[in-house]
């Protein structure tokens, strides 16, 4: 039966669809601009783009009119976080839907410090009011975030940031999208929240020594006030919503939330999560 996958054209989403079709599964991306749903994926076979207004629950509904099983990887807050809900509430009234996925974040709660932990929270509930089949994957802070930093790494070789102690597994979405792909294929695995990590324990300096040996020259970790973070994250572009999750991160970071690994990945997988070193070596251009 065809996967449906909300927030297609993400980092996270665009690997689901690749590696669903590769499995040999058909899979529809509910999109808002299939221009770049084209750009992405090209002319696949087995892969229907939708155009879809995920805000409106009547088309939403025709659009996952057969569907089996659905991944949403989108925002957790502002229009994101809407479009996630009118999802979420459209797909439990469709008969055909087996069960939703949603990509979520490690230590979803009420009481973290970091915004979007709480935001998913109250995705998660209100999922549970809704009653829809359900699951979630829940992954700790992408390899990728280490990407924000090539701009002033490669400018200065230095990362700027306030968390400069307090530990985290950094995983690598490629990752995350074949645990989500496991958990989409594996109904044992459905109906239940999976918290997903990387192999080690890293703070950002020590993952900066990573970077250094990759680059084979020094990079290293700036401590700023909350103030000059703000001030660097929004002189960059970076939207000042976007910026307050940035920065609650990082205090959930220094407040030890994220200290901690876990072997689900290796049980829904059967191998153990990509090193932080790959992930360095692969993107090592993007730091030169």
């Amino acid at each position: 039966m065809t996967i449906a996958v909300i927030g297609a054209t993400g980092r996270v989403g665009s690997e689901v669809v690749r590696g669903a079709l590769a499995r040999g599964d058909p899979v529809t991306a509910l999109v808002r601009d299939p221009g770049k749903a084209h750009r992405v994926f090209g002319e696949p076979g087995g892969l229907h783009i939708r155009p879809t207004r995920l805000d409106d629950p009547h088309d939403l509904a025709g659009a996952l009119a057969g569907i089996g099983t659905v991944f949403i990887a989108m925002g957790s807050t502002g229009t994101e976080g809407v479009l996630q809900r009118i999802a979420i509430s459209t797909a439990a009234r469709v008969g055909s839907i087996q069960q939703v996925t949603r990509l979520s974040v490690l230590n979803t709660s009420a009481g973290s410090l970091g915004i979007n932990q709480r935001a998913h929270h109250s995705i998660d509930q209100f999922a549970a009011s809704t009653k829809v089949p359900y699951s979630t994957i829940r992954p700790a802070i992408f390899s990728a975030s280490l990407l924000a930093a090539a701009p002033q790494v490669r400018a200065s070789r230095t990362w700027t940031g306030l968390a400069g102690h307090g530990r985290m597994a950094l995983i690598d979405h490629r990752d995350v999208a074949e645990a989500g792909l496991r958990v989409l294929a594996g109904p044992a695995l459905w109906g239940a929240h999976h918290d997903l990590t990387g192999p080690a324990l890293l703070s950002w300096p020590e993952a900066l020594e990573l970077l250094s040996a990759e680059l084979g020259e020094p990079v290293t970790f700036q401590v700023a006030t909350e103030r000059q973070y703000l001030d660097r994250l929004t002189g960059a572009g970076i939207p000042a919503g976007t910026a307050e999750l940035l920065i609650t991160r990082e205090w959930a970071i220094l407040a030890g939330e994220n200290n901690y690994t876990t072997a689900t990945f290796q049980q829904i997988t059967g191998h153990p999560p990509r090193p932080l070193t790959e992930f360095l070596h692969h993107h090592r251009t993007e730091f030169l």
